[in-house]
């Protein structure tokens, strides 16, 4: 393989490390350099025609609270180090972020360009996903970039045609079609049958050509805009990226192609929670799980995220028995402000979503432990605390009706119950490690018989489902 690639790099540095292992990756490949300056002028020589791909240098660095410097990161092997970066210099986040991506923009305008890999000094996540949404083919940060990132970046590049930038579809009163999966044609992964589908989103069992591991293939529908309720791929790639943790999901593969959005993440071959609830769980199944669902929200947490839309099907399961979150595009800051869900739009499930979600008001962290406590009522008793015939009866529920009582045997749980599903929110666990600790403490109380089979009438309730 004889590949033609362009670096477009101000740091001379980086240019060379860049070259240096490019040309370990491809001995004979044709590797050419620029400085950013000489786009507008050259950029018209960068088509397919005449290059491979392009790796483009982008400079997101903000002032550092120390003062006036601020380094763009570096290798694995600290070989990478950007230059200091005078005080007071630094225009606002918004012109930076519209500055460092000018040179990504100016080259995707122009026609038959070749693919783009961005290198990003001092972004984020979310610079990260502007990149991706303006057409990159890929985005490596800077301070993360070692020789490995690099050639498994540059190789999936090669391997793949230009994502075609998610350009906005015109306003039209027809309803979006239906994703066809016989009409898709994702570049490296072979779609083999559909998981699942929301009202945003097709998920499939895939098989990554690249990776040479399945993987659960989320595709969006079109949409007609890009409005901020549209944003659930966004908001979910940079969620789980921010987190990198064991019991939440991991992301493989994040882009654009043909105007869709897709990300490619772990598949779980032993299925999700809701499937587990088919069967009769025993009580220290039933707060086992809880307990494991409450770990991992400490990590997300402690991210500052609440992830706002916990229900069975977000909990998958692997072979150890742990289990992972996954669905975080409506995951919020806890620092956002103003309503997260107004009455008569559904964001979330009816069945699972706290009284103030249901209201439409700033939520916090207690709200997903509220949704906790209604999965947890679910395993025990094998029934949902609230049924309704449309999802804004059950909302209503959750705001004024009186919740359930669990059956008789388990009524020494309605305190750990009440602590989770209160109204009011002073009246639940304060976090996540307080409800752990509860769990803990409730599971070391159970009997020996309760740790076996589940009472009877949880035994008939979930057979019933």
């Amino acid at each position: 393989m004889n590949p033609r690639l362009q670096i477009v790099e101000a740091d001379r540095e980086l240019r060379s490390w860049l070259r240096h292992h490019i040309e370990i990756l491809w001995p004979d490949a044709t590797v050419s350099e620029m400085e950013p300056a000489q786009l507008a002028t050259r950029a018209a020589e960068l088509t397919v025609r005449h290059r491979d791909l392009i790796i483009l240098g982008a400079q997101f660095d903000a002032p550092t609270s120390q003062g006036g410097t601020s380094q763009g990161g570096t290798s694995q092997g600290g070989t990478l180090q950007a230059g200091t970066v005078p005080a007071g210099a630094h225009p606002p986040a918004t012109e930076r972020r519209g500055a460092a991506l000018a040179p990504l923009r100016l080259l995707l305008r122009q026609p038959g360009v070749a693919p783009v890999v961005v290198i990003g000094s001092g972004g984020s996540e979310l610079t990260a996903v502007r990149a991706m949404r303006l057409g990159a083919t890929d985005y490596l940060p800077r301070s993360l970039l070692n020789a490995q990132r690099l050639a498994t970046a540059l190789r999936m590049a090669l391997r793949t045609r230009r994502r075609a930038s998610p350009a906005r579809l015109p306003a039209t009163k027809a309803r979006p079609k239906r994703l066809d999966p016989s009409t898709l044609d994702l570049p490296q992964y072979a779609i083999l049958h559909k998981l699942g589908e929301s009202s945003r989103a097709v998920v499939y069992f895939a098989h990554s050509i690249t990776l040479g591991r399945n993987v659960a293939l989320k595709i969006s529908k079109p949409r007609i805009d890009d409005s901020e309720e549209n944003r659930d791929f966004e908001r979910e790639y940079a969620a789980i990226s921010a987190l990198q943790h064991h019991s939440v999901v991991q992301i493989y593969d994040y882009g654009f192609h043909a105007g869709r959005e897709f990300i490619a993440m772990e598949y779980f071959p032993c299925g999700d929670l809701r499937t587990r609830l088919q069967q009769p769980m025993s009580v220290v199944e039933s707060l086992g799980y809880a307990l494991r669902i409450c770990g991992a929200l400490r990590v997300v947490h402690a991210a500052g995220l609440i992830h706002r839309d916990l229900k069975p099907p977000n909990v998958m399961l692997r072979e150890d028995g742990s289990v992972v979150l996954i669905d975080f595009g409506l995951a919020k800051g806890l620092d956002a402000t103003g309503n997260s869900t107004a009455i008569g739009v559904m964001r979330g499930s009816p069945y699972y979503l706290s009284p103030e979600q249901a209201q439409g008001v700033p939520l916090d962290a207690r709200s997903d432990l509220y949704s906790v406590g209604v999965i947890l009522f679910e395993m025990l008793t094998g029934s949902k605390p609230y049924q309704g015939t449309t999802a804004l009866e059950v909302m209503q529920q959750h705001v004024h009706g009186p919740r359930p009582p669990l059956p008789v045997e388990l009524a020494a749980l309605e305190p750990l119950l009440d602590r989770f599903m209160s109204r009011e929110r002073g009246k639940r666990f304060a976090d996540a490690a307080s409800a752990y600790a509860a769990l803990m403490t409730a599971i070391e109380k159970l009997p020996a018989q309760a740790q076996g089979a589940p009472p009877a009438n949880e035994r008939a309730q979930g057979a019933a489902t």
